[in-house]
């Protein structure tokens, strides 16, 4: 299958997952006010939740195939050394991160069931997994995030509040209470994980990366200057051309970082609208934050297929 069809093949789902969010988000379906808005918001979140994870996954991949660029235009003269070949991400570290994001998943599943929207296929048993994993994490768990120790600390209440919803799911039937409850961990969780993140210039996962490519392309700018004199027209040539690949690289997994802490705010802020809503009829507030949460999640979509068709 070529790069386009997988990324087509994964883009087909996460379209009819935002259109059945609008549709439930317009029509409510048959579904009271609050359940129904709570329907549309599970949706949603499921869907930028789902690109949350693909973004660390997909910037991780763009990290090591610019390594491997380097490795392949510098390999006649430096060699090989295994050493220097690193993910921006160790294994352990994405799966923190992911562990968490699956537990908001799950969060997002449980609101599915509970609004009525429809049964949950193996709720139970994928509810329980995800809070059992949630619910062993520590606070050294999270020291590779580009957190504070009082961050890490609020980050382990945060995740233990999840799972233990999670894990108690069959008791946790009625929909304000379960809102109004879970509100502070869910923008806890949102925040801590857009601090990881961070900006450009500012401690976190987004000025590490781009700090990376900044090494990455000074280190192969001077083995050009400093080998330019012994090198054919076609090797200088093709040593050259890594130079705009590696400033590509780093600009699409700048703007796909950006992008996912912009949608974390979103997912927070939309549930926070959510709980808001319990005794209104209609909501115009939560629509602008449900909208807003889509719209995001697109945006992280477009970057994931950028980069996933080079």
């Amino acid at each position: 299958m070529t790069a386009c069809a997988c990324t087509a093949t994964r883009l087909r789902p996460f379209r009819a997952i935002l259109a059945s969010g609008v549709v439930f988000a317009i029509s409510g379906c048959a579904l009271s006010p609050l359940a129904a808005r709570t329907a549309a918001f599970s949706t949603a979140a499921n869907a930028a939740i789902s690109q949350t994870t693909n973004a660390y996954q997909l910037v991780n991949q763009s990290y090591a195939e610019a390594q491997m660029a380097i490795l392949v235009s510098t390999y006649d003269r430096t060699g090989f050394d295994a050493a220097t070949i690193k993910p921006f991400l160790p294994d352990e570290d994405l799966e923190v991160r992911t562990t968490v994001l699956n537990g908001l998943q799950q969060y997002a599943a449980l609101l599915a069931e509970v609004s009525g929207n429809q049964p949950v296929a193996d709720m139970e048993a994928q509810a329980t997994a995800a809070g059992t994993s949630l619910a062993s994490l520590q606070q050294s768990s999270f020291k590779s995030f580009k957190i504070t120790g009082t961050e890490q600390n609020l980050a382990v209440t945060a995740v233990a509040a999840l799972g233990r919803a999670l894990i108690e799911h069959q008791r946790a039937r009625a929909l304000p209470a379960i809102l109004d409850e879970m509100n502070k961990p869910i923008q806890d969780i949102c925040t801590i994980l857009q601090s990881d993140i961070g900006t450009i210039g500012k401690p976190g996962l987004a000025s590490a990366l781009h700090r990376d490519y900044d090494d990455q392309i000074a280190a192969q700018r001077k083995f050009i200057q400093d080998n330019s004199a012994t090198m054919s027209a076609d090797e200088r040539r093709a040593e050259i051309e890594a130079l705009p690949k590696l400033v590509l690289a780093q600009r699409q997994s700048d703007k796909t970082l950006a992008a996912t802490a912009k949608s974390l705010a979103a997912l927070a802020a939309a549930h926070a609208a959510l709980a808001a809503t319990r005794n209104q009829k209609d909501a115009p507030a939560f629509k602008l934050e449900l909208a807003k949460l889509v719209q995001n999640a697109q945006a992280i979509s477009g970057f994931y297929a950028s980069l996933s068709s080079k």
